[in-house]
């Protein structure tokens, strides 16, 4: 009833007594607040011990016409969320329980990807040392083939020269004494030129053998371009090879010996001439990177097979009709003794297209200063 006195009940002990409503019984002010009237209220409270979704109005069952202020029952429909209250908090603790479950599954996938990019580095940095380990090696067997190559040709250089001095001119004595076109001073000529060659030979184990004898300081590597272009010119149009030269407006200096250096560029610009008997560019340029100043040289001719790529800088090791094999022996120890680096990259000729070799040599680049002092100069 509007006063709280209940007429019907679930539980029939519960028959006249007073409905409670949030803990207190339901007198006329909660009945106020509630404001029941024909229309279904709803909302979740606390009745009769329990906290429940209710749902009431006015109940006026086969009544008619009922006289004006007439009091009208309300029936109240509660359903108990208890079980729903134990199935959301069971809920919360498997979500709970799952989060910390992936949780540990994420914190498990990042340790094992950090170890995994440890492993990988550490493979990486295993493999570096590797590849720095045969660097290595590779450069003592070569120190070890140019000390043998020193020692050879300190031995037999000196007890050679002055027989092949004496050879020379006793050539030359006796070609003069032969009439002009004749096959004996031809014959004569022959020798002169044989006993030049390998006066050339000996000189080239000479510098082989003994320290490289340079003096690096503040050069513009495009001097040195220019240089060695003007030698090889006439050379390189007899054999339909181009030359392009390719260098920033501003060219950084580089600690090298000009001189020593325009020798080490001359015997690969030579090489990469040979490469090209039909012809082909060859293409000199500076680029500078991480603080060093790169200069190459590339041609697009024969190219060099991959299994000779690492001898070619053996001393006698030459794949040509011709030569001695210390061309690229000799530039590796000028540009070593300029504490710089030389690498190739090659690319054999096909039938379809030419080969392409390259070859980098890596310069310490000049101090701000000393740079500054050389331009004052």
């Amino acid at each position: 009833m509007p006063d709280g006195t209940i007429v019907a009940h679930s539980n029939p002990a519960r028959l006249g007594e007073i409905l409670h409503v949030g803990g207190r019984e339901a007198d006329d002010g909660i009945m106020r607040e509630l404001a029941p009237d024909m229309l279904p209220h709803w909302g979740i409270m606390r009745m009769e011990g329990r906290r429940v979704f209710a749902v009431y109005r006015q109940f006026s069952p086969g009544l008619r016409d009922l006289p004006r202020g007439f009091p009208l029952p309300v029936i109240f429909l509660g359903l108990d969320l208890s079980p729903f209250e134990i199935t959301r908090s069971q809920n919360r603790d498997y979500v709970a329980m799952l989060a910390a479950v992936t949780l540990l599954v994420g914190l498990a996938c990042l340790v094992a990807l950090y170890y995994a990019e440890r492993a990988r580095e550490s493979r990486q940095r295993q493999r570096m040392a590797e590849g720095k380990v045969r660097r290595l090696e590779e450069e003592v067997r070569r120190k070890e083939k140019l000390a043998a190559v020193g020692n050879l040709a300190a031995g037999v250089a000196h007890e050679i020269r002055n027989p092949l001095s004496s050879i020379k001119g006793y050539a030359t004595y006796f070609g003069q004494r032969f009439p002009e076109g004749s096959e004996d001073r031809e014959a004569a000529n022959v020798m002169v030129h044989e006993v030049d060659r390998l006066n050339r030979v000996i000189m080239d184990l000479i510098g082989l053998s003994r320290p490289s004898d340079v003096s690096p300081h503040p050069a513009d590597l495009k001097l040195v371009i220019d240089h060695v272009t003007r030698l090889v010119h006439q050379d390189a149009e007899k054999r339909g090879v181009r030359i392009v030269c390719r260098a920033p407006k501003r060219v950084p200096l580089a600690m090298a010996d000009p001189e020593r250096m325009g020798q080490a560029l001359l015997n690969l610009c030579l090489n990469a001439l040979d490469a090209m008997p039909d012809g082909g560019q060859l293409t000199l340029a500076i680029v500078e990177r991480k603080g060093r100043v790169c200069l190459m040289v590339r041609d697009n001719g024969t190219g060099i097979e991959p299994a000779q790529l690492p001898h070619i800088f053996d001393p006698y090791y030459t794949t040509k009709g011709q030569g001695t094999g210390l061309g690229l022996a000799m530039v590796h120890k000028i540009i070593e003794a300029h504490d710089g680096e030389i690498s190739v990259v090659s690319r054999p000729a096909q039938a379809a297209r030419r080969g392409e070799t390259t070859f980098s040599i890596w310069l310490p680049r000049a101090a701000e200063g000393s740079v500054a002092q050389n331009r004052q100069a």
